[in-house]
């Protein structure tokens, strides 16, 4: 991962009391954070640990303090949203951290929580390849970009961090809150993750979809914090949601705001159908690996991109589901590969 320049988050100003900050990373798309500049100033997400000087310099440029900030509140614990705040009482000891009423219970140790993801992508790169040597080699260097992540944040949070998830309030489905003139009521939102939520903004109109809703579809991670059958409930949660408050803007954690969420929806569960009944249409061939099946649906190229993991998460996601319905069956070998069948 290369190490990031200081430089301050790109500000928009989304409402009179709403700002959209964005924040560059090393992997992924850029993270968008928002601050609410209400009676109360609260962040939604904190952004990546390496981020924090560049969402300080922002906050700075908009005539704040890092101190002035009263709550962050975590759509959820991915450490894109949520490992800036573990390193926030350093700087700000008042500021208030909330999140799902589940997840500081779940994280009791940040970084051990990192090393079960590190371990995650080993065990689906293992399902993935037969070829051992191949399989060796993809893992090698996934463990040299996760001891590299975890080496910078560990020798950080013994310093000045939590290596917990500290949260002040806990947040479930239908509680209610207030920042002064917004008013605010929680969604439940798993599928990415477990303790995903959606903060929803009731006075000006505003989702703020975390990672549920970023216009294409989520890394769903279905043997760690993820499930796809949740994922597509709680896309169906929004649909209703925009039915009961059509004006209702979704403001994402990546990319810019869904211009038009009931399409966006569509097409994410559509993409969804397609994306199993060509799973399906492939098994009818006979076994296949996750790599013959990521082939078959994204293409040769994407092996050698950043999103590979992520694609075969997805399809692995996909997989599991088919073979919870009883359509798809699978072969695991003594090493921990697999193949796939469809069952008739």
């Amino acid at each position: 991962m290369r190490r990031l320049a200081a430089k301050p988050g790109e500000i928009h100003q989304v409402s009179d009391l709403i700002y959209r900050i964005t924040l560059s990373q090393p992997f992924y798309a850029p993270n968008q954070v928002y601050l609410i500049r209400d009676e109360q100033t609260m962040l939604i997400d904190s952004g990546y640990v390496e981020s924090i000087a560049s969402l300080a310099l922002a906050l700075k440029s908009l005539g704040l303090r890092m101190s002035d900030v009263d709550t962050i509140l975590y759509t959820h614990p991915h450490i894109d949203h949520i490992t800036g705040g573990l390193l926030w009482s350093q700087y700000a000891k008042r500021t208030q951290r909330w999140g799902h009423h589940r997840m500081a219970a779940d994280i009791p140790d940040y970084p051990d929580f990192i090393d079960v993801w590190q371990a995650d992508t080993a065990r689906v790169l293992t399902v993935a390849f037969k070829d051992k040597q191949a399989r060796n080699t993809r893992i090698r260097r996934a463990n040299e970009r996760w001891a590299r992540f975890v080496h910078r944040f560990v020798e950080t949070e013994n310093k000045i961090g939590d290596r917990a998830v500290h949260l002040d309030r806990l947040l479930k489905e239908g509680d209610e809150f207030s920042t002064g003139k917004l008013k605010f009521h929680i969604m439940e939102t798993p599928g990415h993750n477990t303790w995903h939520i959606t903060p929803i903004e009731t006075t000006q109109g505003f989702a703020f979809t975390g990672d549920l809703l970023i216009g294409n579809i989520p890394a769903i991670y279905d043997k760690l914090d993820g499930n796809l059958e949740q994922f597509q409930q709680s896309l169906s949660n929004l649909l209703e949601l925009r039915k009961a408050a059509p004006h209702t803007r979704f403001l994402p954690a990546h990319g810019d705001e869904i211009e038009n969420p009931e399409r966006a929806i569509k097409i994410v569960l559509k993409t969804i159908g397609i994306l199993e009944n060509g799973l399906l249409k492939k098994l009818v061939e006979g076994r296949k690996d996750l790599v013959d099946l990521m082939e078959s649906a994204f293409g040769t190229k994407i092996e050698g991109g950043s999103h590979f993991i992520t694609a075969l998460e997805l399809l692995e996601a996909l997989l599991r589901k088919l073979m919870r319905e009883g359509r798809v069956g699978s072969q695991v070998y003594a090493d921990g590969y697999e193949e796939f069948y469809l069952k008739h």
